[in-house]
């Protein structure tokens, strides 16, 4: 309140104010009635509702300590008093007070903070991962160098497992990346500390999709068993089912278990000329959601086939051999020279008779062929030649991206240009391409279409007219000349050669 005191100085009079503290109110006067609202996070105002208040300077939370919250004399009526909840404060009693009397009210609820737990994405096909992203806030204020732990829970399970540790940035948001091996729960929980109570954020579910791989060939012969095969990753057991498009929709055409290892094999029959489309489901369990292999098509055959015919099932051949990496020249759809070779090659890959003729025993390894290596795989690009088998083969990066028909030394014995006897064999070892003469070159022991020489004994990779399935040369490695003509550029100046048996 304010006093006022008349006082005169000489013939003027002065009226002077001073402030006069209130008298303490006897505690058994108050009266704490309740809050609005009745619970909190901290960083909220809540409004202490009751009756002579209006003296009331600090207002005491449990667990803040011995330092009451100072409360502005704004603040105070008689019968509110508004006041933040602090960091730090516990659901419990509040207390009041004016500096010389305190009372207490009734107990009060302090909310822990909110914990908010999103995804971004609510399924994934294995080994696809996930982004979850956490946020804290009280009060709508975002809480930094806040630490979280990301615990997850697989279907099926009662049990909360602990993961990474994160802590929030300035937005309050903290980052995870997820690799689900099932269908699992995540939330994220923050454990209690001496400003905030522990959080726990709502729960997200990710499906997890198995993936599924397919092996179908492209080409089979109708009415002999094919086989088609795969896995399903991450390993699993359980049923597999093999389904076949037919008038718009998926059949189930075969059913089989997984192994322990995850793989399943189908054995099937096409039973006419035509082109079938399969693919193969894992049906969704309480664990995991439903996973499709890519579909693919077959193509059924059912005539063998040689040089001079054409048709679909001449293109699909030779489609199928340039995606195992023959050299089969242009697709056409007619048997042609070139395929010929690319077929011979394939045959001499596949340990079967050279006759460059694709009968059913031709067409099933098509579907599941034998697969060359190369015996010195090293970077950029090189050349290897393969004696036993009669095959060049084109490299870059350590794998094969070409497959010649090729012919070597035969192993004969011939008069050389110097007049001795000499044997025709193709020299085994590490080599390099050393020079090239763009043209036919004719020497005394016939003619080289633009031969590429790996030394300088006059050995080299060249074209020939005749090029047969096995060794007829006498020390150079034969291709056919269209196959020149294609690999000609290819052929660079030290560029590795491996000749070996």
């Amino acid at each position: 309140m304010l006093a006022r005191v008349a006082a005169v100085c000489g013939t003027t009079a002065v009226v002077l104010s001073f402030a006069i503290p209130p008298a303490s109110a006897d505690a058994s006067s108050w009266s704490m009635a309740g809050y609005a609202p009745a619970s909190a996070q901290a960083g909220s105002t809540i409004d202490i509702q009751g009756n002579g208040l209006e003296t009331v300077t600090h207002v005491l939370f449990p667990s803040t300590g011995s330092t009451p919250v100072d409360v502005a004399p704004t603040d105070v009526s008689s019968s509110d008093v508004h006041v933040v909840v602090p960091a730090g404060a516990r659901s419990g009693v509040i207390s009041v007070t004016d500096g010389s009397a305190t009372t207490q009210g009734p107990a009060f609820t302090v909310l822990p903070p909110t914990a908010s737990l999103q995804a971004s994405a609510g399924s994934v096909t294995w080994p696809a991962t996930a982004a979850l992203t956490a946020t804290l806030s009280s009060a709508g204020v975002a809480l930094p160098n806040q630490t979280g732990t990301l615990q997850s829970q697989r279907a099926g399970s009662t049990a909360w497992s602990n993961g990474a540790t994160a802590t929030t940035d300035s937005a309050g948001h903290l980052h995870f990346t997820v690799k689900p091996v099932a269908t699992t729960l995540y939330r994220v929980v923050f454990a209690a500390t001496a400003a905030y109570e522990e959080a726990d954020s709502n729960t997200v579910r990710i499906t997890q999709h198995p993936k599924v791989n397919m092996y179908l060939p492209t080409i089979a012969p109708i009415l002999t068993a094919v086989t088609v095969k795969g896995n399903v990753r991450p390993v699993q057991t359980g049923e597999v089912r093999l389904q076949r498009y037919v008038n718009g929709a998926w059949h189930l055409a075969a059913t089989t278990t997984l192994s322990s290892t995850g793989r399943y094999v189908f054995t099937i029959k096409l039973p006419t000329k035509s082109t079938f489309t399969y693919r193969v489901k894992r049906p969704g369990d309480a664990t995991r959601g439903v996973g499709y292999s890519a579909s693919a098509k077959v193509l059924g055959v059912d005539r063998t086939l040689r040089s001079g015919l054409s048709g679909p099932d001449v293109t699909a051949l030779q489609r199928r051999l340039a995606a195992l990496h023959y050299d089969v020249g242009r697709i056409t759809g007619t048997y042609n020279f070139d395929t010929q070779h690319a077929v011979t090659a394939f045959e001499k890959v596949q340990r079967m008779p050279r006759d460059g003729v694709v009968g059913t025993a031709v067409w099933k390894a098509l579907g599941a062929p034998r697969l060359p290596h190369l015996r010195h795989p090293l970077g950029g690009a090189a050349i290897e030649v393969d004696l036993t088998r009669q095959l060049l083969y084109y490299a870059v990066n350590g794998k094969i991206v070409r497959i010649f028909d090729a012919s070597t030394g035969g192993g004969y014995y011939y008069t050389g240009s110097d007049g001795t006897q000499q044997r025709a064999i193709t020299p085994t070892g590490h080599f390099a391409i050393r020079y090239k003469i763009n043209r036919w070159v004719k020497s005394k022991l016939g003619v080289l279409y633009r031969p590429a020489y790996f030394n300088y004994s006059g050995y080299a990779i060249h074209g020939e007219p005749e090029v047969p399935s096995y060794p007829a040369s006498h020390g150079c490695v034969r291709i056919t000349v269209p196959a020149m003509d294609r690999f000609y550029a290819k052929l660079v100046n030290g560029e590795s050669v491996w000749i070996y048996k």
